[in-house]
């Protein structure tokens, strides 16, 4: 360090920037206080927008506009504000440039958080850019049409590069080579995205350092063998690298890579040494400087946590010279994941497994992916026929990127869901992997002392690891959490044996609820098999979401039964998705009135559809009237889950309830409120019976419906019981351990 005076200044400013920034948070950073947009507007009110295109986006449904430099003017308050950033969607064919200014009449709206544990994070990631609501366009008109002319140019240049890649290699290796040399991933098959990311192998796809040191040192090199001068090869290889980024736009990896890159130019123009601590050090205060949300960001975490271990564990194993081959292969690899394991669980929640021996067969073909995609691409942008040979190349390097993934996955054990670590155990873990690093360094390295090093350097390890990934496997007692879906059902059960069950999983108004609402929840648990799924009955609100989780159970979680009620209340869509799950592996069973379910302590027993099925009055019926309905006990914890039941199907329910009551008396803490707290369920004669501490309601935020219904509200009230819902809680959770239990929000 004290030959790397550059570096401990830059350590000691990173040191005062994260404290400030997980301090003094809002305080400190200007992107997490509320901007002018959500103090002066409110949700679906009317604004008027002048603002200057700085990047755009054609999406299905029409276009995506980035507005800088904006004054926003608010019809219903008469008032006038300036707005630094704001995104506007709209449907127009009207040809735009970067630099146009645009005047667009639309409706305010903005970006949520995440609703569930695990689940995305809307509004932070646009924090982080600098944007904080969003404008849905009815009217657009451009008052000033100046063009960024650079910008524009090398905007039309990239779409046109992608153009071609798609047109000369198809649809799906192409988007992915765009994915790969333009960082261009909106139209790429989300399928091989996902195959990529579950793999290990997602880096690939995000701008790095190996597409800007092979882009940019290899025109240094090329312009100094030319000219024979280290200062034109620099100068000329920057200008080509500073235009190649502003093509692709300013990422923090970008940005990281890019610094690194002039530090490597200095160093061979000066004549000096080129130091990477420094190089990443100065990368990370100028990141952080620039934007202190960096801090949170997985990208970031990640970028530079490859680079860090680099530059501190992987030399520490080139050091011993007598190592296997084996582990000289694979070491430095196992290294590197290592140090960001905390951080890949944090953001991703499970580890592939095997993603170090296919990184071996990947990394290295990565130069070679890069060498013929630009020289193919220029080839043909020129006119020359052999640009479609060499990128031939490409394709066929990607085709067996592809299948290694897929023939992985079929291997035992490919994907471990690990759930997401809490904070204190990610800070322990790097603290007893920094001890692990001391002992490398500073250990004697006599035959003796190596042997004592490397069972030190396991069992400290070992400790670490099993610190960082124990926390689902220690969990105690029971826990339930109803999801904020939208318009739907979803509740999760983690039993006291650590058996994890669903009960419903569908919406009305969220597409893809299984993919990017249920699942990213259950992998953040740890829950990589749900040993029981319930499906109360066939409307898709109540089951859309579990075909997706059928359907996805290679790449998401595994579904060991799906229960069903009893066959006469079978319809098309119980039949059907019956049918899917036979077809994906799941086995089916049915739950008839008064079947039981347990798993030590805690029990689900079955109170309908049925109960009084001998009684001919009550006709067999599909659909509401025939919800799954389920009791769950916990010691003296009860819950009532009652799907759609309304009318009939409530009353008979409140007759099976006087009988139980009558056997045993029973103190119902939570009643998950039947039908989304619709007006025709949960009458005053239920209520009467049941008299719930809290009511759980599971409905969408300004659903057509008009769920939760006032009068059912009125109702709940009257009785005592105290309200959560999904619409202004996001997820509900209640923990229960022996006598006590705590209900808490989701997302705390």
């Amino acid at each position: 360090m004290r030959n790397r005076p550059l570096l401990s200044v830059c350590l000691i400013i990173l040191c005062v920037l994260t404290s400030c920034t997980l301090v003094g948070k809002e305080r400190f950073i200007k992107e997490l206080r509320p901007s002018p947009l959500e103090i002066c507007t409110t949700e679906d009110e009317s604004v008027i927008v002048c603002g200057v295109i700085y990047r755009q986006e054609q999406k299905e449904n029409g276009q995506m506009i980035y507005l800088k430099h904006n004054s926003v003017y608010s019809i219903s308050n008469k008032q006038k504000f300036q707005e630094s950033k704001i995104i506007v969607y709209i449907n127009s064919k009207e040809k735009l440039h970067i630099g146009n200014r645009i005047k667009v009449r639309g409706t305010v709206s903005f970006y949520e958080n995440a609703r569930n544990p695990g689940n995305f994070d809307q509004k932070f990631y646009y924090q982080k850019q600098g944007i904080h609501g969003k404008i849905y366009g009815s009217q657009m008109q451009i008052t000033d049409k100046s063009v960024d002319v650079f910008r524009e140019k090398l905007a039309v240049f990239r779409a046109g590069w992608k153009e071609l890649l798609v047109r000369e290699m198809g649809e799906r290796e192409g988007g992915i080579l765009a994915a790969i040399l333009l960082g261009e991933k909106s139209d790429m098959d989300p399928e091989m995205k996902e195959l990529y990311q579950v793999n290990g192998i997602g880096h690939i796809l995000a701008i790095s350092g190996l597409h800007l040191s092979f882009a940019g040192l290899g025109a240094c090199r090329l312009f100094r063998r030319l000219t024979g001068s280290y200062k034109a090869g620099g100068l000329a290889g920057g200008m080509l690298l500073f235009l190649y980024v502003s093509m692709i736009g300013m990422t923090v990896s970008v940005l990281r890579a890019w610094v690194m890159f002039l530090f490597r130019v200095g160093a061979d123009v000066t004549g000096r040494k080129y130091d990477m601590p420094t190089a990443l050090s100065v990368a990370a205060v100028i990141a952080v400087g620039s934007n202190p949300l960096y801090l949170y960001d997985g990208g970031f975490l990640l970028s530079f946590g490859a680079l860090l271990a680099i530059c501190t564990v992987i030399p520490l194993l080139k050091e011993e010279s007598q190592q296997p081959v084996l582990v000289r292969i694979l070491g430095p690899g196992i290294a590197m994941n290592c140090v960001l394991w905390p951080v890949i669980l944090y953001f991703f929640f499970e580890v592939p497994l095997y993603s170090v021996m296919l990184n071996l067969l990947v990394i290295p073909l990565m130069p070679v992916i890069l060498s013929c995609g630009m020289a193919g691409s220029l080839v043909r942008m020129a006119g020359g026929t052999y640009g479609t040979w060499i990128l031939m190349v490409c394709s066929r390097i990607l085709k067996l990127y592809d299948g290694c993934c897929v023939l992985l996955l079929k291997f035992p054990v490919a994907r471990w869901i690990a759930g997401r670590p809490e904070k204190w155990r990610c800070i322990v873990y790097y603290l007893m992997l920094s001890g692990i690093i001391l002992i490398w360094k500073y250990m004697d390295r006599q035959p003796v002392k190596i042997r004592k090093k490397y069972m030190a350097s396991l069992a400290l390890y070992i400790t670490a690891w099993l610190i960082l990934i124990s926390g689902p496997l220690l969990r105690r007692g029971m826990e339930v959490t109803m999801l904020d879906i939208g318009q739907g059902d979803c509740i999760c059960v983690q039993g006291p044996k650590h058996q994890n069950y669903l009960i419903d999983g569908g919406s009305s108004d969220v597409k893809e609820i299984g993919k990017y609402r249920i699942e990213p929840f259950l992998k953040s648990r740890g829950i990589a098999q749900l040993d029981y799924v319930f499906l109360s009955h066939g409307d898709l609100d109540h089951m859309n979401g579990i075909e997706e989780l059928l359907m996805r159970q290679d790449v998401g979680v595994r579904i060991r039964n799906l229960v069903v009620p009893g066959k006469q209340y079978w319809d098309e869509r119980i039949l059907k998705i019956i049918t899917m799950a036979k077809m994906y592996g799941t086995d089916v069973k049915e739950m008839e009135y008064g079947t039981e379910l347990k798993e030590g302590e805690m029990k689900f027993t079955c109170l309908g559809p049925g109960g009084n099925t001998d009684d001919k009055s009550h006709n067999v019926t599909t659909g509401n009237e025939s919800s799954m309905i389920l009791h769950l006990e916990y010691g003296e914890f009860d819950m009532l889950f009652t799907g759609d039941v309304e009318k009939e199907g409530e009353e008979r329910l409140t007759e099976v309830l006087d009988v139980i009551q009558e056997e045993k008396k029973i103190t119902w803490e939570i009643l998950k409120t039947a039908h989304h707290g619709s007006k025709n369920s949960t009458t005053e004669t239920f209520l009467q019976t049941v008299y719930p501490q809290y009511a759980w309601i599971s409905a969408g935020r300004k659903n057509r419906y008009g769920h939760p219904h006032d009068l059912t509200l009125k109702r709940l009230e009257k009785s005592g019981a105290k309200i959560y819902s999904t619409q202004d809680n996001g997820a509900v959770a209640v923990t229960v351990r022996k006598k006590t239990m705590w209900i808490h929000g989701g997302n705390s």
